[in-house]
């Protein structure tokens, strides 16, 4: 009798459930996809792997990265919001189970940085400051991954470029508010370029930006370099080909 209710109880499963090695091949395929640049085809793997154990730190933050990269070039998906606070709900529980993965830390960054476009005032402050903090953790537990300093710059830039009243306003308000400025904006973004393997348009657009805000004696130059750099690079993907748009922009600019 036992032996029969085992039978029918594995029968009623909805799914297989995977073994060590079923996991670690899973992912590895998951891997090869994205390095092809199809993220959603991994996307569908990595969701499979958490659906049959959603103790997969290193699956469920996979899952919300590429779940934030992709997000707006999405069409399908209707609540860009929930969206990412799908993305961040995972990415926080991958850190919760293995505070030592350093990707998890950038990918709880990461969708944060997303969500802040949907936040009210005081939750967009909140985000920043752990998208700050969840960067550093995770430039500290692996110094060469690109993504987290690219976070960390592009924050800088985003605080350093407030006003001086707007500056003094945030401070009154948000006491714990860490300040930001550009030479450490310019400082993380080279590092994000020079760690990456990946294309790195994105990162060299901010890095012209940056100079472009800051505008000391020889920024312009530097921005205008890194802009000649950036239009004779062919685009690899969607996130590249809306940096060439935005290139054109920052030229008419400068």
């Amino acid at each position: 009798m036992k032996k029969h209710f085992t039978i029918l109880l594995l029968a009623a499963l909805p799914f297989t459930v995977f073994g060590q090695n079923d996991i670690k091949s899973k992912l590895d395929q998951a891997q090869r996809l994205e390095d092809q640049n199809k993220p959603i085809e991994a996307l569908t793997i990595y969701k499979d792997i958490i659906k049959n154990d959603s103790s997969q730190a290193y699956a469920l933050c996979k899952t919300a990265a590429i779940m934030a990269k992709e997000g707006p070039f999405l069409t399908t998906i209707k609540n860009k919001e929930q969206w990412y606070r799908r993305a961040l709900y995972l990415a926080e529980k991958g850190t919760r189970l293995n505070p030592k993965l350093p990707e998890a830390h950038f990918t709880v960054a990461f969708s944060c940085a997303r969500l802040t476009d949907y936040a009210g005032l005081n939750e967009k402050v909140n985000l920043s400051i752990k998208m700050k903090t969840e960067a550093e953790k995770a430039v500290a537990l692996k110094p060469t991954l690109a993504e987290a300093y690219f976070i960390i710059g592009k924050w800088h830039q985003v605080m350093a470029n407030f006003n001086s009243l707007e500056k003094m306003m945030i401070k009154a308000i948000y006491s714990n508010m860490p300040e930001g400025t550009y030479k450490l904006a310019i400082e993380n973004l080279n590092k994000a370029i020079s760690n990456s393997t990946a294309s790195t348009l994105l990162y060299q657009y901010e890095l012209a930006n940056t100079y472009y805000l800051r505008d000391d004696d020889g920024d312009e130059e530097k921005a205008r370099a890194i802009i000649l750099r950036i239009e004779k690079t062919v685009p690899k993907n969607e996130e590249d080909k809306g940096v060439v748009a935005q290139i054109k922009e920052l030229k008419n600019k400068l």
